[in-house]
């Protein structure tokens, strides 16, 4: 048994330790001399019309931040902590309720503190905003309440809507992600909770901001966002305030909230140089903010390590692609991963989101490579909404460009499916000229010769003939099958290289107003050597795939080869 007198001195250090912890939070809040206390209640609002009437209930254990310190309400629904001029303060949404949203489905979960506005001379420089910011928003108020409603359909199994990078330059791109996005999920089709967004919610042209809103409203659904690199206001001269545009439509640029057994983290790994200046390899890099990282630290103690992080980025935590062969293809990442892996390291159940490469879809399995020693997690860079761009590949009949993206993966969407900890992404492909549920693509490379007339998958087939399959959105643990006129179905070869299907695409529309991008390599291509002496005649392939979800996908292909 330990000694008494031990166990007191093992208390009393850590009280000290916790003091130290709480002064260095405080200190690192606490270089504005403007800091004001502000207080309020986290209620039960009965009678949901967002104010805190008599009778209605506090609600204990809600986390409360300024985006530095983090608190819990008490008993009472109280709570209590400092609050400077610019800061932004927030709730964490407890999982069994709901915030409410405004008119465009857009949680009401925060409080900007702007007494003033944003600032127009920082850091001793004059600064003229390009697009509207924060506006005044006067005295912080005696009480800042924050009213949550019961959620009666909360469940550990549930479905959200995944989005990344919907990045509309101009109006027309607007229109069509409202006809490619938006009218397909009208009333909600899947029965999604929420939905999320990844970052670049538009691209550059902030002014786009009010008019995405009010489309992405209409799916009926809380929706949820985090800034990119083109979510910025490139004249700041720093990045303290460099999202003042975002923060006036859509409040915090980091936070978190809890739905079913998930704690989903919304961060802002955009740091942005300033205007006029630069990091080594541009005027943004992937790095959280060390301010962002103690938040997450106080944000997670209080978040039992049994539950499933998901944490959404813009720029991906890590980037590559294996083939097997110690071929790594590497792309925009995280800087300090590290330290956010330190972060994460007593929670088992992890899973990242992000967005920002335009080229490719990637999952990359975190492990003992990487430095954790945990139990492995994937960091997901989903496929775009907006693909290549909304000014990429031709139009349909609906005026609505393909945008495909360069690894031959076509743009779209995800349902994101959780049951407990576990979290499966479905991948939903734009139908242009397709099947909506063709979740893959078969092509032959070199393709058959037909000199005689233009066919389609009709002609002399050339020895050495390589059958295609690109499985949307998959990656090196998944599988694929092929079949061949019925024979049995035997595995085909995981590789990493171009999509023929993208390179035939980017040499037709070459130097015209339909122009794909080139083909870069993709994560997601498995291929197979069709045998030699084929009769002529008709040929049909199956295709069958399962993914490292258990998600399986069918595909099937003709070709008719002709007499040399």
């Amino acid at each position: 048994m330990k000694h008494p007198r031990s166990s007191l001195l093992t208390t009393a250090l850590l009280i000290l330790l916790l003091a130290f912890v709480t002064h260095s939070v405080a200190a690192q809040c606490s270089s504005d001399n403007s800091r004001e206390t502000v207080s309020g209640t986290v209620f039960l609002d009965s009678n949901e019309n967002d104010q805190h009437d008599q009778g209605e209930a506090g609600i204990a254990g809600v986390s409360v931040s300024n985006g530095c310190e983090v608190v819990q309400t008490d008993s009472d629904g109280h709570y209590s902590l400092s609050l400077a001029a610019t800061d932004i303060l927030f709730i964490s949404k407890p999982a069994d309720f709901a915030v409410p949203v405004d008119e465009n489905n857009l949680p009401q979960f925060f409080y900007r503190h702007y007494p003033e506005g944003t600032p127009s001379r920082i850091a001793g420089t004059d600064v003229e905003w390009l697009f509207p910011v924060v506006t005044p928003t006067g005295p912080l108020p005696e009480s800042v309440d924050f009213a949550l409603t019961s959620l009666p359909d909360a469940s550990p199994g549930f479905r959200a809507y995944g989005f990344a990078d919907t990045q509309a330059r101009y109006d027309t791109g607007q229109d069509m992600l409202r006809e490619d996005l938006v009218t397909p999920l009208i009333g909600n089709p899947d029965g999604a909770q929420f939905g999320l967004t990844v970052g670049d919610v538009v691209y550059d042209n902030l002014t786009l901001y009010e008019r995405h809103k009010v489309m992405m409203g209409l799916m009926g659904v809380p929706q949820w966002y985090l800034p990119g690199n083109h979510d910025v206001n490139f004249e700041s001269p720093d990045s303290v305030f460099a999202n003042e545009t975002y923060k006036s439509h859509f409040g915090p640029t980091y936070y978190s909230f809890n739905h079913g057994e998930a704690h989903i983290v919304a961060l802002n790994n955009v740091e942005y140089a300033g205007a006029g200046k630069e990091f080594a390899d541009g005027r943004y890099r992937g790095f959280i903010s060390e301010r962002q990282l103690n938040w997450l630290e106080q944000d997670l103690a209080q978040v039992p390590t049994d539950k499933l992080i998901v944490i959404a980025t813009h720029i991906p935590l890590i980037t590559e692609a294996d083939d097997g062969r110690n071929t790594i293809a590497t792309g925009p990442h995280t800087e300090n991963l590290q330290r956010l892996m330190d972060i994460l390291t007593p929670f088992p159940h992890i899973y990242g989101l992000a967005g920002h490469d335009t080229s490719n879809s990637w999952k990359v399995e975190i492990s003992h490579r990487h430095g954790w020693t945990g139990q492995p997690w994937i960091a997901h860079t989903l496929a775009e909404v907006r693909g290549s761009g909304w000014t990429q590949g031709p139009a349909d009949l609906r005026g609505v460009r393909d945008a495909m993206m360069d690894d031959g993966n076509p743009n779209g969407y995800y349902v994101m499916h959780f049951d407990g900890v576990e979290l499966t992404p479905e991948f939903i492909p734009f139908p242009f000229g397709s099947d909506a549920d063709q979740r893959l693509r078969i092509t032959l490379d070199p393709p058959l010769v037909n000199d005689r007339e233009i066919s389609l998958n009709r002609g002399v087939m050339a020895t050495g003939t390589m059958l295609v399959v690109n499985l949307f959105d998959g990656g090196i643990r998944d599988k694929v099958w092929v079949s061949l006129d019925g024979s049995e179905a035997i595995a085909m070869q995981y590789t990493v290289r171009t999509d023929p299907f993208v390179e035939r695409a980017h040499a037709r529309f070459a130097d015209t107003d339909d122009e794909y991008g080139s083909a870069t390599r993709s994560s997601h291509i498995w291929q197979w050597p069709i045998p030699a002496g084929l009769a002529p005649g008709l040929h049909v392939v199956s295709v069958t795939s399962e993914d490292e979800f258990g998600q399986r996908q069918r595909g099937a292909m003709s070709f008719e080869i002709l007499p040399e």
